[in-house]
């Protein structure tokens, strides 16, 4: 990646200040209820990331109340393999929804979803006959507190786009803006590349127009990890050490990093970054938080940030060795189901 960022053609300057994170203790009294939202496909960092929400979850720290998917394959595999992770995790009832709008954005063949898919206990189904994610993030919101959702999205901003659009239902009669603002307390993303991209980045390119509409629109504090940072911290080789039943064990298996298994090389942690961020919040030990400024995407997909008056809008830097978050995401991933520690 070498090109640098063109004029940036989305600038939000939002008003308010970001409020702090209410789970900065990672063993804070009751769990951060979160709704993940995932192009579970391509990279099995997305596996990886849902087996640490998992662990977090096991440990009390996480209520994991829906898992969306916002990018498929050519397989449409991509809401069973979360299925079949959430079903070894034993949350085999957490809704799942998928990403309905035509194109689906199908990436070409899963390395690793359709096999999850075929060898793993899972009921939900071919993506286009699961649930409509829209409906799923409506009804869930409408039955939250106030304030209490944080959001992590780790692939297109579609999903995102469409629920800030959304009109009154029947599971909820807020048109979308509104409920987005009354229940959601944060959005942590694993998007774009800061201070500036060195080429587009895949999470905002996929649907850069509802990229462009959640930087100038959404109406909560967000907090955003780049490609930067998770490319600096590899994880999976730890999952070697658990069983052949776990379906993530066969992602890393199958998806290959430098023409071997990411189970034997690793792989970049890009999601589980931003996990660990939506349910621990930005540890002072691991992360700096990037603040006086405002995420902005061109018309491919880069990321720049532009320093301003203080937004809604924070990014992370490391504060510490790689090696140090890998040693905690790598645990988190490999952990037992069910073991809270």
């Amino acid at each position: 990646m070498n090109s640098r960022i063109a004029p940036a053609l989305a600038i939000c300057l939002l008003a308010s200040l970001p409020t702090a994170h209410a789970a900065d203790n990672p063993k804070a009294a009751s769990p951060v209820a979160i709704i993940f939202d995932t192009d579970m496909a391509g990279d099995c960092d997305d596996a990886g990331a849902l087996a640490v929400l998992h662990a977090l979850a096991d440990s009390g720290e996480a209520e994991i109340l829906a898992v969306l998917v916002n990018s498929g394959d050519e397989a449409r595999a991509s809401a069973a393999a979360v299925d079949a992770i959430n079903t070894y995790y034993g949350r085999p009832d957490i809704p799942i929804g998928v990403d309905k709008s035509v194109p689906n954005r199908p990436r070409g063949r899963s390395p690793y979803a359709p096999a999850l898919r075929d060898e793993f206990p899972n009921d939900v189904g071919p993506d286009l006959d699961a649930p409509d994610a829209l409906a799923v993030y409506r009804k869930v919101l409408a039955a939250q507190s106030d304030g209490s959702v944080v959001i992590c999205s780790v692939g297109a901003f579609t999903n995102l786009r469409d629920l800030m659009a959304s009109k009154p239902d029947a599971s909820c009669p807020l048109p979308g803006m509104e409920l987005v603002r009354r229940k959601v307390r944060e959005c942590v993303l694993m998007a774009g590349e800061f201070p500036r991209s060195r080429s587009f980045d895949w999470n905002t390119h996929l649907d850069t127009a509802a990229a462009v509409a959640f930087v100038n629109q959404w109406p909560t504090p967000s907090l955003w990890s780049g490609a930067e940072v998770g490319e600096a911290i590899f994880t999976g080789t730890q999952l070697q050490a658990t069983p052949q039943a776990n379906p993530v064990r066969l992602a890393y298996e199958l998806r290959p990093t430098y023409g071997k298994p990411s189970l034997e090389r690793g792989r970049p942690s890009y999601d589980q970054t931003a996990v660990l961020l939506a349910v621990r919040g930005p540890q002072t030990e691991y992360w700096k938080v990037i603040e006086g400024g405002h995420v902005a995407i061109d018309s491919h997909g880069r990321t720049e940030w532009q320093p301003s008056q203080p937004t809604r809008h924070r990014y992370v830097r490391l504060a510490c060795d790689p090696e140090m978050l890998a040693d905690v995401i790598g645990e988190l991933m490999a952990r037992p189901p069910g073991e809270r520690r």
